[in-house]
């Protein structure tokens, strides 16, 4: 019984040791061979492979996988940064990982010429994880042959040229697919999830896309999205079951004429008709519904009951919030979170909420960072009739007191009902 538990003990100590391994680039792990005759070993069975460097030699990457003696490769991942690798050796290493039965693969392949997949790649029917990230002015990812990916349920790429037959086919051979990234690629056309039965969650990030066309979304069966955007149009054409929506738009120049981008954004605030969780940045409101708001624009009302906002404590941000509060009637939890950017001032027309300029000089005086707030407050008051919990995030630029959190959470939005009620709330 004894000698039991000795082994059991045992196994647990090279458990862990093989978990702490697997966080840290294999050249680590090997040098952990000299502690003692009972380390010499323990790297060569880590279920986990962590091959990344600046410039990682085909024969120390080859070497590695000659004294590697696991059973089983849980989680395999390969970093190439060098400009050029023999295919042949690239083909080798993948196919090693593949013939492990890998769960997990990551491969960044950072290459200066040209390079496609073996067939066996297409084949692994192990994966459940798989990440790859290439260089897209060098590559198009255009599978060879039929893709059978059954177990794979998390599928990240990215810097990935994207066609409309390379999508069509990866998404074909991925019946269980839970989750799919795509991080500054190239995109087809048009991305059709429709018989992506599984698929639930779709994040996308093409803020620095400048030569992408525009793009349509078919997405019915999605429950989360994240669209972080630049200028580039992209088009939801349905994501009828979508119940959390993030989105953000990074863009550096704006221009009243850019109709587009406003008509963009007001269009995938028509699909969101059935989000209960919504995320918006701050260009969001200083550059598109702020205009929209000012120019008589109407947009549906939403069915929102959790809205997370990055914003200024600026004027430009005025109009759009209050557009977006008065156009969510069903508005529970509201969740602000202060960021420091320049601002586009409005002139006059809400002058109970300072300018970028402004802000400046009136930052040194004692309570004006309260009447700012108060303001805030009373403006959102007046326009979310249901709201039951506001949380402001002190810190950044704008307000540098601890405790706002813990203070508005548990203070009844119905005991607020006046600038005053709040600015004598807040010196508390």
């Amino acid at each position: 019984m004894a000698d039991k538990r000795g082994r059991r003990r045992h196994k647990q100590k090279h458990d862990i040791l093989h978990q702490i391994l697997s966080f840290v680039p294999i050249t680590y792990a090997i040098r952990t061979s000299v502690l003692s005759k009972r380390w010499r070993h323990v790297w060569c069975k880590n279920p986990s492979l962590y091959i990344e460097g600046l410039k990682p030699t085909d024969q120390g990457i080859n070497e590695t996988l000659t004294y590697f003696t696991a059973p089983k490769i849980m989680s395999f991942h390969l970093s190439i940064r060098r400009r050029y690798h023999p295919t042949t050796q690239l083909d080798r290493w993948i196919e090693f990982a593949i013939s492990q039965n890998v769960q997990k693969l990551s491969l960044n392949l950072l290459l200066s010429h040209t390079y496609r997949f073996p067939e066996l790649f297409y084949l692994c029917s192990s994966i459940k994880q798989l990440s790859l990230e290439m260089e897209y002015y060098v590559h198009n990812l255009i599978p060879t042959c039929t893709v059978s990916w059954q177990s794979l349920r998390n599928l990240s790429l990215r810097r990935c040229r994207l066609k409309d037959e390379s999508i069509e086919k990866i998404l074909s051979g991925c019946p269980n697919l839970v989750s799919l990234a795509l991080y500054y690629c190239h995109l087809p056309q048009r991305i059709d999830l429709s018989k992506s039965l599984s698929l639930t969650r779709l994040d996308i990030n093409r803020s620095d896309c400048y030569h992408d066309g525009p793009t349509e979304i078919v997405a019915p069966h999605i429950h989360y999205l994240r669209l972080k955007i630049s200028e580039k149009l992209l088009t939801l054409e349905d994501v009828s079951s979508l119940i959390e929506a993030n989105l953000d738009i990074r863009i550096y120049t704006y221009s009243s004429k850019d109709d587009f981008l406003q008509s963009m954004v007001l269009n995938m605030l028509e699909k969101f008709q059935n989000v209960e969780k919504l995320f918006v940045g701050v260009t969001f409101f200083r550059y598109i519904l702020s205009h929209a708001a000012l120019s008589g624009v109407h947009f549906r009302v939403l069915k929102v009951k959790t809205l997370i906002i990055k914003m200024e404590f600026v004027r430009s941000v005025i109009p759009g919030l209050a557009r977006l509060l008065q156009n969510s009637p069903e508005l529970v939890n509201l969740i602000v979170h202060p960021v420091d950017k320049n601002n586009l001032d409005f002139g006059l027309h809400f002058c109970s909420v300072p300018s970028s300029r402004d802000m400046y000089s009136i930052l040194h005086c004692k309570d004006s960072t309260w009447k700012i707030l108060a303001s805030f407050m009373e403006l959102v008051l007046r326009n979310a009739k249901t709201l039951e919990t506001m949380v402001v995030w002190s810190g950044g630029f704008h307000f540098k007191k601890n405790g706002l959190f813990q203070h508005f959470r548990t203070t009844p939005m119905s005991q607020l009902c006046s600038n005053e009620a709040i600015a004598e709330y807040l010196h508390q």
